[in-house]
């Protein structure tokens, strides 16, 4: 069995078990392939159990290179999250973006707030092209933010591997975004996100690992 790290990543502070082809330290950051695509993490734990499954794989260090692209990655995300709340106030939209992250692999994903239920997928095909992304996904604040379970294919929520269309709209290439909240553009009412985290600590404790916060 290769082994395998306990890696956080995204900046809801996602945690999952990456393959790994070296051994790394804790603490040390490192791009992974993960559900979401291409992107930086954080290496919590070595692994060296017998646990069944794997989230994505462990690429690489995190070098100058990636600290440089995720700087400029970083500021169009920004840009985006200002165009994304004006169009949203032009269309009437239910909903308030409240922070963009941007992956290595050109993805951005939009943090929002809805208040009803809405759609959103025109509006993220626009931002898409307007602001030069490969995609834009949505990342709905107040549902699960577990990378787990994804939820029915006719629901238009993204899961493991791939998520959504094929079209411009669909994440990067190689892994969906993180399942249960991140989708194609459709939003619902609030979930249980308390019972989601209660059942992660159970599933680690069982598993024999140490707690980790993840904050």
């Amino acid at each position: 069995m290769s082994p395998s790290c306990l890696i956080r990543y995204g900046r809801p502070a996602f945690v999952g078990r990456f393959a790994a082809v070296q051994t790394f330290d804790r603490g040390d950051r490192v791009v992974v392939r993960g559900p979401r695509g291409v992107e930086a993490g954080e290496v919590l734990l070595l692994l060296s159990d017998g646990l069944e499954g794997e989230d994505g794989e462990l690429l690489r260090s995190f070098t100058a290179h990636d600290q440089t692209e995720a700087a400029d990655l970083e500021g169009r995300g920004r840009e985006l999250l200002a165009i994304a709340g004006d169009r949203a106030a032009e269309l009437g939209l239910p909903l308030a973006f409240v922070d963009a992250e941007t992956t290595l692999d050109g993805t951005a994903i939009l943090h929002a707030l809805p208040w009803d239920a809405c759609d959103v997928t025109t509006l993220l095909d626009e931002l898409a092209v307007r602001c030069g992304f490969t995609a834009v996904r949505l990342l709905d604040l107040s549902r699960a933010v577990t990378p787990e379970d994804p939820p029915p294919a006719e629901s238009g929520k993204c899961g493991k591997p791939g998520c959504g269309t094929e079209s411009g709209g669909g994440c990067s290439t190689g892994g969906g975004c993180s399942t249960g909240s991140c989708s194609r553009g459709s939003v619902k009412s609030a979930d249980d996100l308390t019972a989601q985290f209660a059942e992660l600590r159970l599933k680690m404790e069982a598993a024999g690992l140490v707690r980790t916060p993840l904050n």
